[in-house]
């Protein structure tokens, strides 16, 4: 038999489990007058049924649900254990709706009443439950790649309906958040936002629902945060998706824990900014401060001063103690200039053993007061010597320039500084000498 194509048409092949003669009889001549042509096999037990799925391959099944050796939903579910992927249709001699439903969900495909059928009833029944069969298998394999997906996925996903409850929540999400999912489904969103977020969130979440648009990420809001169950607070990059689902909109978000690349972003920015030796900040970042505050200068008339120190006679200290030694009384320096300073000061390490240092709000007789402190402090450190076994101090000359709104670039205050600085030197060192 072909068909219009010119292709072969197979056969259907059918399992009838009918244990009445003339039933079976009936169903075997109304399916074999069909085109395309059906081939039934018929049993009378349900044991025999099972017997028959082991041994032969079979597209449909018609089943008496009241065999010798079998009745009521045991049978179905005794042939959907040893087939649970065949379509199956239940013939009975009850016209009942309630069991109808039951067996339905029992996974029938459909469920017919003897002698009320007509031939091409039985045939569009046992098509129609082939084709909604491989429809179910079809909608099963996509679900399970979906929850494969889900279940395999390294970011949290988290799914929520327009009350903001939680309808999915995904392996990772467990882990990244504390909750099993049975605990946390049903849920209110906001369990895993931190509080001072949640009045901003809700908007947020308004509007996007308002919108109308199908997806957003949210890697331009300023920040983004997630609670863990124990209360711990981490940073997290979200990304919003919208879908219809049987019960209204659905609202997905893909989460990502990143802890670690802020982590990571903050070591890069110290390595930038930082002196490795003395934690200070180094030649640029102090720069980009004090162009910053030649800029607050110029337009609200904010007072800054810039100081620069510098170690006097330092090579006769690593001559005669060493490079280590050196490098000790280079940070000793930086600490005790620390301890010193406010916290909007900042002091940073040029180079070698010059630093500068930035006064908001400070110029004039108090500036050369913080400086003068700093000369003193640091002239009463005391460093060891591993090499020498003894004990070694230095001095600091230092040049103190206040800053004016005249000047377009700090490059002319910090020649300033440095001038006070040479003129320090001259005039005989551990002194501070005003631009």
């Amino acid at each position: 038999m072909f068909n219009t194509r010119g292709k072969p048409v197979q056969a259907i092949t059918v399992l009838l489990v009918e244990d009445n003669p003339r039933d079976a009889a009936l169903v075997a001549y109304v399916l074999g007058d069909r085109i395309p042509r059906f081939e039934v096999t018929t049993v009378g037990t349900l044991s025999g049924a099972l017997r028959s799925l082991k041994d032969y391959r079979f597209d449909v099944i018609l089943l008496d649900i009241v065999l010798p050796d079998s009745q009521g939903f045991a049978t179905i579910a005794a042939i959907r254990k040893a087939a649970p992927a065949l379509p199956l249709i239940v013939l009975t001699g009850f016209a009942d709706n309630e069991m109808a439903l039951a067996a339905v969900e029992a996974g029938v495909q459909d469920f017919l009443i003897k002698g009320d059928f007509e031939s091409a009833m039985i045939e569009r029944a046992v098509r129609h439950a082939i084709a909604r069969s491989h429809l179910e298998e079809r909608l099963k394999a996509s679900e399970e790649r979906l929850k494969g997906v889900l279940d395999l996925a390294h970011d949290a996903i988290v799914s929520v309906d327009v009350r903001q409850r939680i309808v999915l929540f995904n392996p990772a999400a467990e882990r990244m958040f504390g909750y099993r999912v049975d605990e946390i489904v049903g849920q209110p969103l906001s369990l895993l936002i931190p509080e001072p977020l949640r009045a901003a969130h809700a908007d947020q979440f308004v509007g996007f629902f308002r919108e109308g648009v199908e997806s957003r990420t949210m890697v331009d809001r300023p920040e983004v945060s997630g609670l863990h169950r124990d209360g711990n607070v981490f940073p997290v990059e979200v990304s919003l998706s919208r879908s219809e689902g049987p019960d209204g909109p659905l609202f997905t978000a893909m989460i990502r824990d990143i802890t670690d690349r802020k982590r990571t972003e903050a070591e890069l920015r110290l390595l930038a900014t930082t002196d490795p030796l003395t934690g200070l900040a180094n030649r640029r970042h102090l720069i980009e401060r004090a162009e910053r505050e030649l800029l607050r200068l110029q337009r609200f008339g904010s007072p800054f001063s810039l100081m620069t120190l510098d170690i006097d006679h330092f090579k006769r200290i690593n001559d005669t103690y060493g490079h280590a030694c050196g490098d000790h009384a280079l940070c000793a320096l930086a600490a005790t200039c620390v301890g010193l300073l406010r916290e909007i000061d900042m002091v940073g390490r040029m180079g070698g053993e010059e630093f500068t240092i930035v006064l908001p709000e400070t110029v004039g007789d108090e500036a050369m007061l913080v400086a003068d402190r700093i000369r003193r402090a640091i002239a009463d450190i005391r460093c060891d010597s591993d090499t020498a076994a003894a004990v070694f101090g230095f001095k600091v000359s230092i040049g103190v320039a206040e800053c004016s709104p005249e000047e377009a670039r700090i490059e002319q205050p910090l020649a300033r500084a440095d001038r006070a600085l040479y003129e320090a030197k001259a005039q005989g060192r551990n002194r501070v000498v005003r631009a």
